[in-house]
């Protein structure tokens, strides 16, 4: 058995078992405060703390001598198993928003130093592969703490590419720490119980791993195992869990439930990201659900920045612990979990030293004889004629080839593109309205509900010639 040279909280117990005393050097793994706690559910079956600690250090005793873990579970407590493990280890965890076929050969290419945690069969990646399910549960042995030093790396994530291809950016497990306790700061959560955090959005995205992973282990929370997004199945795990629980999602998933009307019980608490939410429905799902419905703002590079009860209104709070600033073109924050100044890929009006409006990303300007527009605000528009399920705006190129004529790929079962350009035009600015605008049966979304660069170019082209090709 290969050493473990972590520092490691005394083993638990009814006395010794007390929050590790954290220093500027190190932050403990997880703050329950005692070896009974649930820390996660799957159906009706509850973990516990001690039982987590065991899989953690049996699993780290058998990670192969790498520097990389590529964590591609999908049950979220085998993610965190091995996400804690590759920490205690000393290995940095990689974590792709996207599996396709393409992306994850690149990935293993980019990093050859790497091995695979998976929960299920990996057949499109060639690095060795460590099957999870083996190595959680039943484990004894070792279950105290591990002390994190603050400047370890402890993963790599991924922007999700819709500008472009995904950039890397390394986080450090203090930075990881801080963001999570600013994001129980922002919601007061120290005023509330231990809850459960059940997510929609995958654990290797920043977001689900800010809100469903980090977030439990550093406020005492439990998270749900599963990945369910389906409304039937949200609502069989809600029902199936032993505390109330805060659901973690996107607005792609949130109309999906007030389009079936899901009812979500045992629900006190909605957090949405990744896109941005309409104030429509964040005000129909809290009549539906007698729930708040927040909305975070952040980046990759920054974790969450500022959040919203998006029903009051378009402003968003930055922070306690942060600074932003203006200067010229560009909006910089810095301070806590961000550390240093750390410019903005997003166009803000700051409206005063903690409030701001979002005005869209920096890349998605578009200009159309003369004038201008951002993608952001016409796809806003866009969402909101009635009868467009989804729907996006299209660029070619981003202008790039001197074609400055906008596209339109439109979800919207039984309505016609003439409907639609009659009821946009209403909207915006008549040199925006889209030309041609194709109705389409979905759109290329990733799991976040997100339309990456490169995957909507493809599509694009698909379209247009099967489009091409009906016309004979």
């Amino acid at each position: 058995m290969r050493s473990i040279d972590s520092q490691i909280a005394p083993a638990p117990g009814r006395r010794a078992y007390t929050r590790a005393r954290s220093t500027p050097a190190v932050y403990p793994l997880l703050t329950h405060d005692s070896p009974t706690c649930t820390i996660a559910w799957r159906q009706d079956r509850a973990y516990s703390v001690q039982e987590f600690l065991r899989s953690v250090w049996a699993l780290a005793s058998q990670l192969p001598a790498k520097q990389y873990a590529l964590n591609l579970c999908r049950d979220r407590y085998h993610f965190a198993v091995g996400f804690a493990a590759a920490l205690v280890a000393r290995h940095i965890s990689l974590l792709p928003t996207c599996r396709a076929a393409e992306p994850s050969q690149q990935l293993s290419q980019r990093y050859p130093d790497a091995y695979v945690l998976t929960d299920h069969d990996e057949t499109e990646i060639t690095l060795p592969q460590l099957r999870i399910t083996e190595h959680v549960g039943g484990a004894s042995g070792a279950s105290g703490i591990p002390l994190i030093p603050t400047d370890r790396i402890a993963a790599i994530a991924f922007t999700s590419g819709s500008s472009g291809f995904p950039r890397a950016h390394a986080k450090s497990w203090g930075s990881l720490v801080l963001g999570a306790k600013a994001l129980g700061r922002q919601f007061d959560l120290s005023s509330h119980p231990a809850r459960t955090a059940v997510g929609t959005v995958p654990a290797q995205h920043m977001y689900g791993l800010e809100t469903t992973v980090m977030l439990p282990l550093q406020w005492g929370w439990s998270l749900h195992a599963g990945n369910s997004i389906l409304p039937a199945d949200i609502r069989t795990d809600l029902e199936q869990l032993g505390s109330p629980a805060w659901l973690m999602t996107t607005p792609i998933h949130l109309n999906a439930y007030l389009s079936e009307r899901t009812m979500l019980p045992g629900l006190e608490g909605i957090i949405s990201a990744t896109m941005p939410l309409a104030r429509s429905v964040a005000q129909e799902a809290e009549h539906l659900w007698h729930v708040p419905v927040h909305e975070i703002y952040g980046c990759t590079e920054g974790g969450m920045l500022a959040s919203r009860h998006t029903a009051d209104g378009d402003l968003w709070t930055l922070c306690h612990e942060l600074r932003m600033k203006h200067e010229r073109d560009t909006t910089s924050v810095m301070g806590g979990h961000v550390g240093a100044w750390l410019q903005l890929t997003d166009r803000i009006s700051m409206q005063n030293s903690r409030e701001f409006l979002l005005l869209g990303p920096n890349y998605d300007l578009v200009k159309v004889a003369g004038k201008r527009a951002s993608l952001a605000a016409l796809n806003t528009a866009l969402s909101r004629v009635n009868g467009v399920l989804d729907g996006t705006f299209y660029w070619p190129d981003q202008g790039r080839s001197g074609n400055g004529r906008l596209s339109a790929f439109v979800v919207a079962p039984g309505v016609t593109p003439a409907a639609i350009l009659a009821d946009l035009r209403k909207r915006i600015d008549p040199v925006f309205l889209p030309r041609p605008m194709y109705l389409v049966p979905t759109l290329p979304r990733n799991a976040t509900g997100k339309l990456p660069h490169e995957q909507l170019e493809t599509f694009a082209d698909r379209v247009r010639h099967s489009a091409r090709h009906l016309r004979g």
